[in-house]
């Protein structure tokens, strides 16, 4: 049992369900085992702690099999960990083991699929090949039915990962900001499209200006931690040069 002295909670009204939230205030789910894991999780993450929470949430899922997007998301935030700890191989194979599966055949790998394969991309050995097509094929198939800000942000995303710039381009012709939200993502396809074209400073420059707002689209301060990171290569490879060291792998 993960110990419940670790999550923070507050109550609605007296006789509200427990409701636990991340450093920014954003509601996580909390709920049994996996949703106190989750809550470990964000603890960690918030206070900076990534080698101890790659130790107890590592512990906590070993030996342990389930499915669904409680699960997969479990999986995304233990492939941070090993992320910000220096490891690729291992939170690469957590991928293609548990996220990917769940991205191709339905919709629990919604957001953390290409969140995570964008991590995974920043900081790849070089001359790595990404499995970006399956996601780039789910991506064009959800925006064909409406969908909100944040979920339509994470097929950008997707799109951008595959260096699909056609069609990354053709939203951002057609992007309507009906929404303060929607007026973000708008935004942040042109950051994308930027990118993509390896024009780093536009890129970073439009990140770094939609950083302090990004949280209104929603996510967790984990899942907006993506957007940073992507910020920060922009403008490291505007100021180098360097290329990404990773590619979309062949369709």
């Amino acid at each position: 049992m993960i110990d419940q002295t670790v999550i923070e909670t507050r109550r609605t009204k007296p006789d509200a369900a427990t409701i636990a939230v991340d450093a920014s205030g954003y509601e996580i789910f909390s709920r049994g085992d996996q949703g106190a894991a989750h809550v470990l999780a964000h603890r960690m993450m918030d206070t900076g702690q990534y080698e101890r929470g790659r130790q107890l949430l590592g512990r906590w899922l070993e030996g342990r099999s389930s499915s669904g997007s409680q699960w997969v998301h479990l999986q995304f935030h233990m492939a941070i960990f090993e992320l910000a700890t220096g490891h690729w191989q291992a939170p690469h194979r957590r991928y293609l083991d548990h996220v990917l599966p769940a991205a191709e055949s339905s919709e629990d790998a919604l957001t953390d699929a290409p969140a995570l394969l964008w991590r995974l991309a920043l900081s790849a050995p070089e001359g790595t090949a990404l499995e970006w097509e399956p996601l780039r094929q789910t991506a064009l198939e959800r925006m064909r039915r409406p969908s909100d800000p944040f979920t339509e942000l994470h097929n950008l995303l997707a799109l951008a990962g595959a260096g699909d710039l056609k069609s990354l381009d053709a939203y951002t012709n057609s992007c309507t900001a009906d929404s303060f939200r929607r007026h973000l993502v708008c935004k942040l396809a042109k950051a994308l499209s930027a990118y993509v074209k390896g024009h780093y400073r536009r890129a970073a420059d439009l990140l770094w200006r939609l950083l302090p707002k990004i949280a209104e689209i929603g996510g967790s301060r984990a899942q907006i931690q993506l957007f940073e990171q992507m910020a920060a290569a922009s403008w490291r490879r505007a100021m180098t040069g360097d290329e990404p060291s990773w590619h979309a792998q062949a369709a």
